[in-house]
């Protein structure tokens, strides 16, 4: 039995992280979104389990509600059956925000379910066990978890935090453990809460315990870094289920770690070593490091980024206290000398305190502030042309 299985979707958030991008991203998810029933349809779907989360808040704008009614209204065209539990975010309320779903579409409402809903499938009957949201009532839903003797696929729907998870932290969450997961006798469970992919196998190796996270449908903020989408399941009784990743269609934040920049000149060549890593479709979020002879403007590099793709995020780890042009520019009787010899020694001190690197990059936000560029050629963005001697480095401030 092939299942659509997709969380967190949150229509109707802000996508504040994502700065002038945030609009066009909201359209994105929505053109994604409004894609699913195809999705179904290519892959053979036999039903479609939604894990919690699908509205950013209990009382969705107008537009996002009506966005969800009309895809379940699409999805019922090529799946005999849509089944959904309320997540941490959109929790059921009065009316809630599922009351205007198809009637098709089952919703489930109770904490720990008593029976499960059954649908015949061409693959054959499926089962599925909904836990609605609500840890106020019902903190430990699983023990009241029975399984019925009918044949076929059983599934279990819930959205919760796992506490063997690298995210967990408590919170507001439905509280979940591996072994109560391992304990429910169901062929596949369909999780939601946790933003990340996490098959099958990061539960148990031997695929003892078959739950998924289908992690987020596409990144709510510039963290989310790496593939999203939705999860297709093959679930066969009494067999481990083999599932995929099918990307939403959203472009993905991809993450470049520790980006060494200390052989780069200046930040216009720093934008041409970022560019040349990120994939096709991707948006970058960069963490620049290593020992640089420039101070890194990393609000120059993220903005040349952004003539590039729709949105960038750059971090600036570079270090540039121990350059040979600083120590030179510490040597010379002007301003921004001053401001060179008192900074060095103030990182000299702090070397032992835990407190340089907060320095460092205090030391090159002063540089940048008074205006200090390299005339040599190394940067492109100083150009006077006076008292230039072979290999000397000249440093200038603008006036104020």
């Amino acid at each position: 039995m092939r299942i659509l299985h997709l969380a967190d979707v949150h229509l109707g958030a802000s996508y504040a992280s994502f700065g002038l991008y945030a609009a066009e991203r909201s359209e994105a998810v929505l053109e994604a979104f409004r894609g699913l029933p195809e999705v179904a349809r290519e892959h053979g779907a036999h039903a479609v389990l939604l894990a919690g989360d699908l509205f950013d808040s209990p009382r969705p704008d107008e537009r996002s509600a009506a966005e969800a009614r009309e895809v379940t209204r699409r999805l019922l065209e090529v799946v005999p059956a849509v089944f959904l539990v309320p997540g941490n975010h959109d929790p059921l309320v009065i009316p809630g925000p599922y009351a205007d779903l198809p009637q098709a579409a089952h919703v489930f409402s109770a904490p720990d379910p008593s029976q499960p809903v059954r649908v015949d499938t061409e693959a054959g009957p499926l089962h599925v066990y909904g836990f609605a949201y609500d840890f106020a009532h019902q903190p430990d839903p699983l023990s009241r978890f029975r399984r019925t003797d009918g044949e076929g696929v059983h599934v279990a729907l819930l959205h919760g935090a796992v506490r063997d998870a690298p995210h967990w932290s408590g919170g507001d969450s439905l509280r979940l453990s591996r072994d109560e997961l391992g304990a429910l006798d169901v062929d596949y469970i369909a999780l939601g809460d946790y933003h990340r992919f996490r098959p099958p196998s990061e539960f148990a190796a031997d695929g003892s315990v078959p739950a998924c996270y289908s992690g987020s449908f596409a990144a709510l903020d510039h963290t989310e870094t790496g593939p999203r989408g939705v999860v297709l399941a093959e679930v066969t009784p009494g067999s481990a289920p083999v599932v995929q990743l099918i990307p939403s269609g959203v472009p993905p934040l991809q993450a470049v770690p520790d980006l060494d920049v200390s052989s780069c000149s200046d930040d216009l060549e720093v934008i041409e070593r970022v560019t040349g890593l990120v994939e096709e479709g991707s948006l970058p979020v960069v963490t620049l490091s290593g020992q640089t002879e420039f101070a890194v403007d990393p609000e120059r590099v993220e903005a040349g980024l952004a003539t590039r793709f729709p949105f960038a995020r750059v971090r600036d780890r570079t270090t540039h206290y121990d350059s040979d042009r600083l120590a030179e520019l510490a040597t010379r009787d002007v301003v921004v000398g001053h401001l060179a010899r008192q900074g060095l020694d103030r990182m000299r001190a702090a070397s032992g305190e835990g407190g340089g690197g907060l320095r460092d990059g205090a030391l090159g936000v002063a540089r940048r502030a008074m205006g200090v560029t390299c005339a040599n050629g190394a940067s492109r963005r100083a150009k006077s042309s006076r008292g230039a001697t072979r290999g000397a480095v000249r440093f200038q401030t603008r006036r104020a």
